[in-house]
């Protein structure tokens, strides 16, 4: 009896249909879907960006007004359009490969904004969109040097129009409650006793010395309608404790005040500080002090003219923990340039330090402010549209 035999079956055969969708119609599908969905770049790690002036605009300072802007990635694209917070706004054009990285070139118009922007750059190939990439932008106006009215300039500061001086050089006081009224002191002034008055004068430390006007156990000592002034050679324009500022104008040194015990400082003005390599350069600067009263100043460390921001208008605190500041406080004063116009460590060792009803402008890198959790700040707003300020946490 022969064995029953195996039939092999034939294969299924797919349908009609299933066999178009496997061959060209398959192929069609996958383009689109290529097309329409953002490729897969050759270099997965490359993340795209924007640019001005040829530096990441991520964060960073950008004139409100009409600015190129270049995106760079590395997903092939012809065209784009930019939108600046969520409202369609300019063009990018002329894209260049250059080894598989495309950049294309585009206007936008910052007219009109302040403050953090969002920069969307909506890529496309073709009439498909290939890749969105958002930036954060800061767009600050064109005059960052600006003084809004009534705050003290050089003008309302320093010595009198009319007043004469006269001649002298350097000069060490030894007779308490004395009264220096209309000099021109070509060197540094030193006070080694209490109750000395310095007003209507200029001094001019031109000496490689930590401090232009040193004040050596001279507590109460009052500077009014005069002038601080240095080359860059005094470290210090005046320090440490004990001493009263009225409508002094300070420049040219590479710090200004330096904060100590029982200070006053109103209606002054502060600024074209020095850059020293050594130095943070700082409009007025504490590690430690008490009873601190800074009032209806202006303070910016800038060079007018120069990209240089130096380090802040405010700087407070120190890292090593051994000394305190205690009862400081800074009211309707004008903060202006630095990293940050007001910078506290976040090490700092405060107690009751206060930033009330102060105005900021927009020559600072990064903003306003930054500070430990522990500083009170109230009523804090920039200049020109009266919006509050943010205070960013301190890095530790």
């Amino acid at each position: 009896m022969n064995p029953p035999r195996t039939l092999a079956r034939r294969p299924a055969r797919a349908s009609r249909r299933a066999r178009l969708l496997a061959g060209p119609l398959a192929a069609v599908t996958v383009a689109v879907t290529a097309a329409v969905g953002v490729a897969a770049p050759a270099d997965a790690a490359f993340a795209p960006y924007m640019t001005y002036l040829d530096a990441s605009v991520n964060s960073a300072r950008v004139p409100a007004t009409l600015v190129d802007v270049d995106t760079v990635t590395n997903v092939k694209f012809d065209r784009g359009t930019y939108y600046v917070n969520d409202v369609q706004n300019g063009a990018l054009g002329s894209v260049v490969n250059s080894g598989g990285v495309y950049t294309g070139t585009g206007e936008l118009d910052l007219t009109g904004y302040l403050g953090t922007v969002k920069v969307v750059a909506k890529l496309y190939s073709g009439k498909y969109m290939v890749q969105s990439v958002t930036k954060y932008l800061r767009a600050v106006p064109l005059d960052t040097t600006s003084i809004p009215a009534g705050f003290p300039t050089s003008d309302t500061t320093g010595v009198p129009d009319g007043v004469t001086l006269r001649p002298s050089t350097d000069l060490d006081v030894w007779e308490p409650g004395a009264v220096l009224d209309g000099l021109d002191v070509q060197g540094c002034l030193t006070v080694h006793v209490p109750g000395v008055t310095v007003r209507n004068s200029r001094i001019t430390c031109q000496d490689p010395t930590l401090r232009a006007v040193a004040l050596v156990d001279a507590p109460g000592f009052v500077m009014e309608d005069s002038e601080i002034v240095s080359d860059g050679s005094a470290e210090v324009a005046i320090g440490w404790s004990g001493y009263t500022l009225r409508r002094v104008d300070v420049h040219g040194t590479q710090d200004g005040p330096r904060l100590g015990d029982d200070v006053s400082i109103s209606d002054s003005y502060v600024h074209d500080l020095v850059r020293d390599p050594a130095v943070h350069t700082d409009a007025l600067q504490s590690t430690s002090g008490s009873n601190v009263l800074v009032r209806h100043n202006t303070l910016d460390p800038r060079v007018q003219g120069s990209e240089d921001f130096l380090n802040s208008a405010v700087q407070l605190g120190t890292e090593t923990g051994a000394r305190r500041l205690v009862n400081a406080r800074f009211e309707q004063n004008f903060f202006n340039g630095g990293s940050y116009s007001v910078n506290v460590s976040c090490a700092a060792n405060l107690e009751n330090v206060v930033f009330d009803r102060n105005e900021f402008g927009h020559g600072n890198r990064y903003g306003a402010a930054t500070a430990p959790s522990g500083v009170t700040f109230t009523e804090n707003r920039w200049f020109d549209t009266q919006h509050p300020i943010a205070v960013a946490p301190a890095a530790c």
